[in-house]
C-alpha cells in the first residue's frame, strides 16, 4: 500500500516539473488502491532532460483585433499576445510533455483522420461514451476494449476511435477510483440528430428504433451503458481533452491509449495532413515566431510557480522600440 508521504512526494515531483497539473483533478488527485498495473497519463518519470526545454516565442501583433477582448480573465486590449514554444517528447507517461506534447500531437492525428473520413461521406463525427459493465471491470484492458468495440457496433456505431479511461473522480473522497470506460469519436448509422432534437429526450419511446432506443434496450441485456454527448465544437478539442486524462498500462512500452475500428480502421484509408497552427487565443490569427528584445524578465520554465503558457505584453518598450521582432 502506498503511504500518504509517498503520494505527497510524487505530487511535489510532478508539480515541480509542470505547474499546469493544478488545472484538472485528473492531474492532481491521488489514485485509489488497486489496479496498480494502470495509471493516468502524465504520472510516470520525465523522459529526458530536454523535455519542456524552451525554444522561443510565437507572437500575435494584431493589436487592433485585441481591443475589448478578454480571454480567461486576461484583458488583451492594446497588447500583443505571446506564446511560449517548448520541446515536447512523444510519451504519454511524461509529466512534462503529456499535455502540450503527447495529447496535442495525438489530437491532431485524430483530427486528420476524421477530416478524411468525413470527406468520404461517412457522416458527422459524434462524441460517445461506453461504460464497461460492472461485472466486467476487472477484465484485462484488451478484453474490455474488444467487448466495448462490439457493444458500439451493436448500437449502430460503424467506426471511429476509442480512448481508454480507467478512472473517474470520487468527489466525496477526493481520489481517482477505478471505473473503466471508453470515450469514442465516431459515426452513428443514420446519424444522431433525431435523438438529439427529440422532445422525449431521456424519456425515450420504446420501439422508435433510433440510437437512444437501441442503446437502452441493449443495456438491459448486456449492462454496457452507451451515451452520445452534446454536439462537439471541434474534433481536435474533444480529442485533446479525452487524451490528456486517458489511462495507460504500466510496463508496456507501446500501449495504445487510442485504437481505431470499423470504417475508420487503420487499413481503410490514409489520413489527411493537418498543419500545426499556433493561433492567437484573442483573435485566432496565426502567430509568428519572434525574438524578444526587451529587458523585463519572462519566466520560461514550465515548472516555475509564475509560468503561464501565454501572456500579453507591451508592443513597444519605454524607448519606443519593439519588444518582439519577427523571425521569418
Amino acid at each position: 500500500m502506498v503511504s500518504v508521504e509517498a503520494v505527497k512526494r510524487d505530487f511535489s515531483r510532478r508539480l515541480s516539473l509542470n505547474r499546469a497539473i493544478f488545472k484538472s483533478p485528473y492531474w492532481v488527485l491521488p489514485v485509489d488502491v488497486g489496479h496498480s498495473n494502470y495509471m493516468p497519463v502524465g504520472r510516470g518519470l520525465r523522459s529526458s532532460v530536454v523535455c519542456g526545454r524552451w525554444m522561443g516565442f510565437s507572437v500575435c501583433k494584431n493589436v487592433a483585433e485585441h481591443d475589448g477582448v478578454s480571454v480567461g480573465g486576461v484583458d488583451c486590449t492594446g497588447k500583443v499576445v505571446v506564446r511560449h514554444r517548448h520541446m515536447w517528447c512523444r510519451k504519454s507517461s511524461c509529466p512534462v510533455c503529456f499535455i502540450r506534447g503527447w495529447s496535442v500531437r495525438g489530437a491532431r492525428n485524430i483530427e486528420g483522420r476524421f477530416v478524411k473520413a468525413v470527406s468520404l461521406g461517412l457522416g458527422e463525427v459524434e462524441h460517445i461514451l461506453v461504460s464497461v459493465a460492472v461485472t466486467d471491470r476487472d477484465l484485462p484492458e484488451s478484453v474490455m476494449r474488444k467487448k466495448c468495440r462490439k457493444v458500439l457496433f451493436d448500437r449502430g456505431i460503424i467506426g471511429g476511435c476509442m480512448i481508454f479511461h480507467g478512472y473517474r473522480v470520487d468527489k466525496k473522497r477526493d481520489v481517482l477510483v477505478w471505473s473503466p470506460h471508453y470515450h469514442a469519436l465516431g459515426f452513428v448509422v443514420g446519424g444522431y440528430s433525431r435523438c438529439r432534437e427529440c422532445p422525449r429526450k431521456w424519456n425515450c419511446l420504446k420501439g422508435c428504433g433510433d440510437f437512444d432506443d437501441r442503446a437502452y434496450q441493449a443495456f438491459l441485456n448486456d449492462g454496457y451503458f452507451v451515451k452520445v454527448f452534446k454536439a462537439r465544437k471541434t474534433v481536435f478539442g474533444t480529442a485533446f481533452y479525452q487524451l490528456n486524462h486517458a489511462t495507460i498500462r504500466v510496463g508496456i512500452v507501446r500501449f495504445h491509449a487510442v485504437t481505431w475500428f470499423g470504417v475508420c480502421g487503420n487499413r481503410k484509408f490514409k489520413s489527411a495532413n493537418v498543419d500545426a497552427e499556433v493561433l492567437c487565443p484573442a483573435c485566432k490569427s496565426e502567430m509568428v515566431r519572434s525574438v524578444y528584445m526587451g529587458k523585463r524578465h519572462i519566466v520560461k520554465d514550465v515548472g516555475h510557480v509564475d509560468y503561464v503558457p501565454w501572456f500579453v505584453f507591451d508592443e513597444f518598450d519605454e524607448d519606443g522600440n519593439p519588444n518582439f521582432i519577427d523571425v521569418r
